[in-house]
């Protein structure tokens, strides 16, 4: 589920729109993501904030749903500055710097890879290492180690 090429942390957009305009268009371009993409991504963003803050990084989980996904992935993104969007839950406003597009074409397994990566970002080793990457190949060897059986 995770690829290098689905990896970019210097990422320079003003808004959450704009990054879900680079970040969809680049997955549809790799056969990852499906014609509706981008569209979808912005309604359940606005129906369902994926923000969430934890005591070293605040991140966002944005998805979709599962008929516009082609190939299973998630894709990191990391944004030069932090973008303004809703927490998870109680629509506070947030910001967030870091990204994790999830790509699932199995609606089920959701509930378990939020748990996961709840988990992992709770974990100060993990995420010490995660803030100070900062190439792609670093940063797929981390997630890779932190999320064995995700991507099984």
């Amino acid at each position: 589920m995770f690829y290098q090429k689905l990896i970019d942390l210097n990422i320079s957009v003003e808004t959450e729109e704009q990054l879900f305009d680079l970040v969809g268009s680049r997955a549809i371009k790799l056969d990852f993501a499906r014609i509706g993409y981008i569209s979808n991504l912005e309604k359940r963003e606005l129906s369902y904030p994926t923000g969430l803050k934890f005591p070293q990084v605040s991140l966002a989980l944005p998805h979709v749903d599962p008929q516009y996904v082609e190939n299973p992935f998630i894709y990191i993104g990391r944004t030069t500055k932090p973008l303004k969007l809703k927490q998870m839950g109680d629509n506070a406003d947030m910001e967030a710097k870091d990204f994790l597009f999830l790509g699932l074409k199995n609606g089920s397994k959701q509930p378990e890879l939020l748990a996961q990566i709840i988990s992992a970002f709770q974990d100060k080793d993990f995420v010490k290492h995660y803030m100070e990457t900062e190439n792609t190949k670093d940063m797929l060897q981390i997630v890779k180690n932190k999320f064995k059986e995700v991507i099984k």
